[in-house]
């Protein structure tokens, strides 16, 4: 006797498998895996290479952690959107990725439809520091001196970046003019902040708790919406200033669109089980929040993020060259 089945009742049958059985069931994977990273080895990758470790245990294939650093990672962004759409290559990107590049860049080799996103592996705030050579004790007080003293320099991480881009918003709610004073890295700018070469910093916490105790510089707000558990003292943005000064910039997973569902949701799910291992929080910097946002969430957050600082990079005029 034959047994005919519809496509309908297949589709709802496979819906009802779980994600992995149905991944397995096409023979992904059965090769080993690469997580393409937009930055130099060393410093910001141990996140990604212990999300590798812990994925290379779930999956049973080894995963590794290919550097294609350059062009404010638009080179590994192009290259893992160009790739091959059978799962074995994961995109490691940034807030400058998938949100300010494309406000910043008229001819960028990538957009968002290009990517199938997996999972934000973690957001952080910017924080906004002054040189000790200043006598400023609050934020408000940086705002009334950046008020009597317009164009004072404040230091980041290059044009177009998220603490510039930051700093650039609070400047357009508080009414004050800064000057934005570009360096290729953090450790430069927490220098020239601890030695009274530039007067404020704009940046992630985590360059400068290990220097705090010296007392070279202060650390006056941070971008976060609640304040951070390392700094209890230190008042958010959105409590002391305005409440609109809210930023966390964040890094996260994809892969190329087109990748079979089942593929990209056991991925979302794996990676997801595993930012939440003990593992994985041991490993995270103090300022780092393992976030839950997921697949089409993930999407959905980067468009809003999108069109939010798009506004504030065109209201402000922020190119990568000024």
């Amino acid at each position: 006797m034959t047994i005919r089945i519809g496509r309908r009742a297949l589709v709802a049958g496979l819906a009802a498998l779980p994600a992995a059985a149905i991944a397995q069931d096409i023979g992904w994977p059965s090769r080993p895996l690469r997580i393409v990273y937009p930055f130099a080895p060393g410093g910001g990758d141990f996140l990604a290479r212990a999300i590798a470790e812990k994925l290379r245990e779930t999956i049973g294939q080894s995963v590794v952690v290919e550097n294609r650093p350059g062009a404010n990672t638009m080179i590994a962004a192009e290259h893992v959107a160009r790739s091959d759409k059978d799962g074995y290559t994961i995109g490691w990107v940034a807030t400058s990725t998938l949100v300010m590049n494309p406000n910043l860049y008229p001819n960028i080799p990538y957009r968002l439809e290009d990517f199938a996103t997996l999972r934000m592996a973690y957001r952080a705030p910017v924080a906004f520091a002054v040189s000790a050579a200043l006598p400023i004790r609050t934020v408000q007080e940086a705002i009334a001196h950046m008020r009597a003293k317009p164009g004072e320099g404040v230091g980041s991480v290059g044009n177009g970046s998220s603490p510039h881009v930051f700093i650039e918003m609070m400047a357009g709610l508080t009414g004050v003019s800064i000057e934005s004073v570009a360096y290729r890295g953090e450790a430069a700018i927490v220098s020239d902040l601890m030695a009274g070469r530039v007067p404020f910093y704009a940046g992630s916490t985590n360059s400068l708790l290990p220097h705090r105790e010296g007392g070279r510089f202060r650390i006056l707000a941070v971008s976060a919406p609640e304040r951070l558990a390392v700094l209890p003292e230190v008042p958010t943005f959105r409590e002391a200033v305005h409440p609109d000064l809210v930023m966390r910039y964040w890094h996260g997973l994809v892969l190329p669109a087109g990748v079979p569902q089942p593929v990209r949701v056991r991925l979302a799910d794996a990676i997801g089980a595993i930012l939440r291992t003990d593992f994985l929080r041991q490993r995270a910097t103090p300022d780092m929040e393992l976030a839950d946002v997921a697949l089409d969430d993930f999407a959905a957050l980067i468009r809003d993020e999108q069109a939010r600082y798009g506004r504030v990079i065109r209201e402000r005029n922020i190119t990568v060259q000024s």
